[in-house]
């Protein structure tokens, strides 16, 4: 099997597996402080390589998981990421073995985050604003827990985008905290879109709620209490909106 960035690093890339096997087992915070302006004419269309090298649509992607019974995972080379190449590859008993034990204990502590207060940070995001989770108090507040070379990440983000466009800032904050450094996710924004405000370098408080699975989303109620959280949703949008709408 070819090396992809994913499988590189197992322990950080499961919940990709998770969400392919749970979509297929299920039939904008619009402001100046929450993108940098960058240009994206140029902007690669995702496409889908199988392991012989040939082109598939997104819309095929389901039939290829029944096909592998649900033994699929999207993974990519480093030097195929510029073009929008992900990578379809099959995976082996022993790796499907290794994941489904990982997710388990994803699970675990992701439903141990509910109804526990959330543990308040200082970030700087993109522009240099500094974001204080004790001083969002009074809002509905969501956290995205992501990284640039996550391909479940960018699979979520068009539904996130939507998100962001259903509520005022002054409600509901929707806030992606990155691991990676500010010129990585600079990198990335000139593909990609994402209209959260994005907060880099967050590996300490990846750390403080013990995210072990990306992407990790929360939503905190007004009284900085975590009333939803989850690693991935085959329906993020739907199952997030409701969390918020819960608690406005």
């Amino acid at each position: 099997m070819k090396t992809y960035w994913f499988i590189a690093a197992l322990s950080i890339c499961t919940i990709a597996a998770k969400a392919q096997t749970r979509a297929g087992n299920v039939a904008a915070q619009k402001t100046s402080s929450a993108k940098p302006s960058v240009d994206r004419q140029e902007i690669p269309a995702t496409t889908y390589m199988m392991p012989d090298g040939t082109f598939i649509t997104k819309d095929k992607i389901d039939s290829v998981r029944n096909a592998w019974n649900g033994a699929l995972f999207i993974g990519h080379q480093e030097s195929d990421r510029a073009q929008g190449i992900l990578h379809l590859v099959r995976l082996t008993d022993d790796n499907m073995k290794e994941i489904n034990e990982k997710n388990a204990k994803d699970e675990l502590v992701v439903k141990a985050m509910v109804n526990k207060a959330a543990a308040d940070f200082n970030l700087t995001d993109l522009h240099g604003r500094q974001w204080s989770l004790k001083l969002l108090r009074e809002k509905v507040v969501v956290l995205n827990f992501w990284y640039t070379a996550c391909p479940p990440c960018l699979e979520e983000m068009p539904q996130l985008n939507e998100i962001t466009k259903m509520y005022t800032p002054d409600k509901v904050v929707f806030l992606a905290l990155t691991f990676d450094d500010v010129q990585k996710v600079q990198a990335f924004l000139k593909i990609h879109e994402f209209s959260y405000n994005i907060l880099p370098g967050s590996k300490a408080i990846d750390q403080q709620y013990k995210v072990s699975g990306w992407p990790t989303s929360l939503v905190i109620n007004k009284k900085g209490v975590i009333t939803f959280a989850t690693n991935i949703s085959p329906d993020i949008k739907r199952d997030l909106s409701s969390a918020i709408n819960a608690n406005l």
